[in-house]
């Protein structure tokens, strides 16, 4: 299957989903420093990096051509607080021990060949207080995207997350095609 044909499978269109709703249901502040795990092409990168102009995202994914992507439209808008890196390997982030103050991870779970890995990792990362966001498909949304077997419900996400010691915050509908999650360390 053609990379853009995955993509198009575990993540929806900018157009189905209002980002910016979805930056405003974050306990985001213009210093924090945020990680975008799974970020694909930089859908969330962007408006995070504005949200957050006085600190920096790091945006992380294993498929290089979406950092490309990513690269590209961070150097066009001239967005210099955002970082596009390849995540080659899940199980370790290049990143210090407790250094963030937030971590957002879409549809970590089709973009993952290890998902419960990224959250053990975002946890280390993650200050004492920090935020964690996770979005993902609804199951009960058949119209689009991956195959039902391969989602996760919002019970399974938010077990998987407090099992890595995150402590469940609260829940968004965000449309009948996507939740999110928000949990604290």
């Amino acid at each position: 299957m053609a990379k853009n044909a995955q993509d198009k499978l575990t993540r929806p269109s900018p157009r189905d989903l209002d980002i910016y709703h979805i930056i405003s249901l974050l306990p985001i502040m213009p210093y924090h420093e945020i990680a975008d795990l799974c970020c694909g092409v930089g859908t969330l990168s962007v408006p995070l990096g504005k949200a957050v102009y006085r600190g920096r995202v790091t945006a992380f994914d294993s498929v290089k051509a979406n950092l490309t992507v990513a690269r590209r439209e961070l150097k066009n808008i001239r967005l210099s607080n955002v970082k596009a890196r390849h995540m080659a390997n899940e199980k370790k982030l290049p990143l210090k021990d407790e250094s963030l103050d937030g971590v957002m991870a879409s549809f970590f779970k089709q973009a993952s060949k290890a998902p419960s890995d990224i959250l053990g990792e975002a946890h280390r990362v993650m200050k004492n207080g920090a935020w964690l966001a996770l979005m993902e498909w609804r199951k009960d949304y058949t119209d689009q995207g991956p195959a039902i077997k391969s989602r996760i419900s919002q019970d399974e996400c938010r077990a998987m997350a407090e099992d890595k010691g995150f402590r469940f915050y609260m829940r968004h509908d965000l449309s009948e095609m996507a939740y999110m999650l928000l949990f604290l360390k």
